[in-house]
């Protein structure tokens, strides 16, 4: 288990960040589904976000495995971790966890490809050699059949002759 150490605690430091993107996001509530009696309350301040945290969750909308960007997120996590400023070294761990992961991901979207293409060369191979062994077994059919057609010739017997 000491290999999985490495990705807990990239997952643990990843979860609080994509639960928090997720807690931001408010449905929106349709005029009709309000009780016409209701008090109309003032707008709630959204909470502040430094530009590196926003920088931040930019990267990691665009790191989502489908649909996403990695160009752009790998772009937005450079010039974030090349940030000094306070609010930027704050999500520099989080950040550099990011930048592992989509790392990770592309070495094994290479190894895959890899693999996926040698699978298909090798299916391929298999292909050819059964259509091979399925002519040299037509042509031992047609020799045998040639054999037994001859006149007075004997089936030879396998194994020792006697």
């Amino acid at each position: 288990m000491p290999a999985d150490h490495p990705r807990l605690r990239l997952f643990a430091l990843l979860l609080p960040l994509a639960l928090a993107a997720c807690a931001g996001v408010r449905p929106a509530a349709s005029p009709e589904a309000a009780p016409a009696n209701a008090v109309k309350t003032a707008p709630q301040p959204e909470p502040t976000q430094t530009d590196a945290e926003r920088q931040l969750l930019q990267a990691l909308q665009a790191a989502q495995p489908r649909g996403g960007n990695p160009a752009r997120a790998r772009a937005l996590l450079d010039a974030l971790m090349a940030a000094q400023g306070d609010a930027s070294k704050a999500v520099h761990p989080h950040a550099r966890a990011l930048l592992d992961l989509l790392n990770e991901r592309q070495r094994l979207d290479a190894a895959n490809q890899k693999l996926t293409q040698q699978l298909e060369r090798s299916s391929q191979q298999a292909k050819d050699s059964q259509a091979r062994a399925d002519e040299l077994q037509r042509k031992l059919d047609a020799l045998a059949d040639i054999e037994r057609s001859l006149p007075g010739a004997r089936v030879p017997s396998r194994g020792v002759p006697r």
